[in-house]
């Protein structure tokens, strides 16, 4: 015989104790993908609720940790400049050769970009931007 799967609790069942809270879902650090789903899954909870002290400071540890974890999983996130250029162009495969061709430079200029040591106009960041799905103020140095 099968079961339904348990529904999460709605928000107004939600224990209003830290202690209750982690006894639903211990805060520790996040090692995997299951712990990160895990602890999102809390989080989306008890987001954009009104929180007692206990709740807020729950969630405020939970979401640290969680930041944490994406930041190291993600690191084009944080990534600014030829940095996050240079990420970008690697994610899909690119170089300096093809960054040339898109912005329409020679290459050793495009691999001069990539080093930090030219900067790209305004017109090529929106293209590389619209490109590679940047935020044009992250190409800034």
């Amino acid at each position: 015989m099968k079961t339904a799967p348990r529904a999460a609790p709605t928000f107004a069942k939600l224990p209003k104790t830290y202690a209750g809270l982690m006894a639903m879902h211990l805060i520790r650090p996040i090692h995997d993908q299951v712990d990160a789903d895990n602890a999102a899954e809390m989080i989306d909870r008890l987001a954009g609720h009104a929180l007692n002290a206990e709740q807020s400071d729950y969630l405020d540890l939970l979401s640290d940790l969680y930041e944490k974890w994406e930041s190291a999983q993600f690191p084009i996130a944080r990534a600014r400049g030829p940095e996050l250029l240079r990420l970008a162009l690697t994610e899909r495969g690119d170089g300096a050769a093809e960054l040339a061709k898109l912005i329409s430079i020679d290459p050793s200029l495009a691999y001069r970009i990539l080093r930090g040591e030219r900067q790209l106009t305004a017109g090529q960041i929106r293209k590389v931007a619209d490109t590679y799905g940047l935020d044009p103020a992250a190409l800034l140095p």
